[in-house]
């Protein structure tokens, strides 16, 4: 008689590849799971509960819940994921048509982990479905439609958060509501929405007494760090919004950790002021009670001020490290600061703007006033420089290089691949190639030369009034056709190198994409538009034939500031110009 073994199968052995990846994979998924616990975040491990979501069988990564909102994420390694990003999308429609079922599901296999949050209705509850790709996904706007509800977090926004976590722990929740689009309002029960701060005494500055002829208006007052903490942000330029209108440097931990052990220690508030921007709605009374329009205010009486105690309202311009000291922790001092925060008042100076100027125009005034105060302290990084140079003048050289390549970095043949932020590693830098290449190239002047772009741009009468619209520094409409013409050409030019240099366009290990050959190539372009003007693609990928540069990084013969002699180089072989002009 045969009997069958119960013996169970051995289990295949990974190879050191599949091992490699696994271990890749449990290190990802632990840095997305230490990003939302750090801020607060409950962490439900779903990850290999398969189950049934409407008309599709899956399983979630992980879900994270604060309060009433959930975060259900996925995130994966793949090296081209947008596959398994289509997967996920349909599993997620499946889900977002059954909300109450996940809940429901959450509650009652999670409940003990949750204890700590109230139980809210289903509808009450805010859920956004994450999706978290290590290699970078590049969407255009039509593919983020087509993903809805899956939000795609690129890997700049995940670093981004996973800083200020580690540097700000349970007081991140702001900027990650703030990235998901959430006030004050939809956070918790429905009732526990934003209600008016009132500060008893403000100081509203006379505009005789700021030199202020713009309308801004300038207030001083003083505001627990509590309030301040829970209702304040910051425009770094490094988070997740692709705008000109950042220019703040991200929150320096080491600094941070040594005011804060400063406050626990000198039980002290700082009497320096904190300057910021206040919301439209900030409301005044007089003393007697009554109700007063900001624009009657003309002398230094104080006043009563009403602020709205709503969660990212208040612009902090200057002043960030030392609010954000009193963040929420778990380290050994957070006993000691959170009894602080809300004792501890700053001295606050807000700025108000009219109602009708615009939020660019804003972040000018803001940004200027940033470089006046911090201009004598610790040097600026060059690209925050880049950045307020162009919220100070657009129309400037340095103002209109950095809008083109930020255009030049929203579509082929450089997408995604300047480095715009500096979570961005890997990718080209941008300061050299607007200092030392870039601006002359697209500088707006009158040059008989023909030297700018600007020179080949449009009409005279075109040209003309944009050189006027400069010199006012009103009307941007003629300045965007022109750097959409700029952009264009670039776009041409640096099309017919690609096609050149296939391999080495990809290949990371090429110096093609790094600064010196960047430089040359735009120097040579502007050194060619006399003889040559503006030439197509097909032409330049003629000329380009001659062109015989090796970009390995062991034979590429060029130091990382020889941008003028490659030019020659580029002028020789593929212009036909030897004798460069002056």
């Amino acid at each position: 008689m045969v009997t069958k073994s119960t013996r169970k199968p051995v289990p295949r052995r990974l190879s050191e590849a599949e091992r490699k990846q696994r271990a890749e994979q449990r290190a990802y998924t632990r840095r997305i799971k230490v990003v939302f616990t750090n801020a607060g975040f409950v962490h439900l491990p779903t990850g290999g509960l398969e189950r049934q979501f409407g008309q599709k069988m899956g399983e979630l990564d992980q879900v994270f819940v604060y309060e009433n909102v959930i975060l259900v994420c996925e995130d994966t390694i793949e090296k081209n994921p947008r596959t398994h990003l289509k997967n996920k999308k349909i599993l997620f429609d499946e889900i977002d048509s059954a909300k109450p079922e996940l809940v429901d599901w959450l509650l009652t296999s999670f409940g003990d982990r949750l204890a700590d949050f109230a139980q809210y209705d289903a509808s009450r509850y805010k859920i956004f479905y994450l999706y978290f790709s290590k290699t970078d996904i590049v969407l255009s706007e039509a593919d983020v439609g087509l993903f809805e509800p899956t939000r795609v977090v690129r890997p700049p926004t995940l670093a981004y958060l996973q800083k200020m976590s580690q540097n700000l722990r349970r007081s991140a929740r702001t900027d990650i509501f703030r990235f998901l689009g959430l006030t004050s309002s939809d956070i918790g029960s429905a009732d526990s929405g934003s209600a008016n701060k009132r500060i008893s005494t403000a100081i509203i500055y006379p505009n005789d007494n700021t030199g202020l002829r713009n309308g801004v208006r300038v207030v001083s007052f003083m505001m627990s760090a509590d309030m301040l903490l829970r209702n304040s942000y910051v425009l770094r330029k490094d988070n997740w919004e692709e705008s000109i209108e950042l220019y703040q440097r991200l929150i320096e931990r080491e600094r941070i950790q040594s005011i804060r052990r400063y406050l626990a220690t000198r039980q002290s508030t700082f009497i320096n002021n904190i300057i910021v921007s206040l919301p439209p709605n900030v409301e005044f009374k007089n003393a007697k009670g009554k109700a007063v329009e900001l624009s009657e205010i003309a002398d230094f009486g104080t006043h009563q001020m009403f602020l709205p105690d709503e969660m990212n309202s208040i612009c902090v311009i200057d002043g960030q490290h030392r609010i954000y000291a009193h963040y929420e922790g778990v380290d050994n001092l957070e006993a000691e600061i959170a009894k602080l925060r809300r004792k501890f008042h700053l001295l606050v100076t807000g700025l108000i703007f009219p109602p009708d100027m615009s939020s660019l125009e804003q972040r000018k005034i803001e940004s200027e006033l940033f470089l006046d105060i911090n201009s004598n302290a610790r040097p600026i990084p060059p690209d925050v420089l880049l950045f307020i140079e162009t919220l100070k003048d657009p129309f400037s050289d340095l103002g209109v290089a950095r809008q083109v390549l930020a255009k030049l970095n929203s579509q082929p043949p450089f997408q995604n691949k300047f480095q715009l932020s500096v979570m961005d590693e890997g990718k080209i830098k941008i300061a050299s190639i607007i200092k030392f290449a870039l601006r002359y190239l697209v500088e707006i002047k009158d040059d008989p030369a023909k030297l700018t772009l600007f020179a080949h741009w449009a009409t005279a009468d075109d040209r003309a009034q944009l050189i006027k619209d400069k010199a006012e520094k009103k009307n941007t409409d003629r300045l965007e056709m022109y750097i959409q013409f700029v952009v264009a050409v670039l776009t041409q030019y640096f099309n017919a190198v690609k096609a050149k240099y296939p391999q080495e366009w990809q290949d990371s290990d090429s110096r093609l994409l790094s600064t010196t050959p960047m430089n040359g190539f735009i120097i040579a372009l502007r050194r060619s538009l006399p003889s040559h003007g503006v030439l197509a693609f097909e032409e330049y990928q003629g000329r380009l034939k001659n062109l015989k540069t090796n970009f390995s990084k062991a034979s590429f013969p060029f130091t990382s500031s020889q941008y003028a002699k490659y030019s020659k180089e580029i002028l020789a072989n593929v212009f036909d110009i030897r004798d460069e002009p002056k």
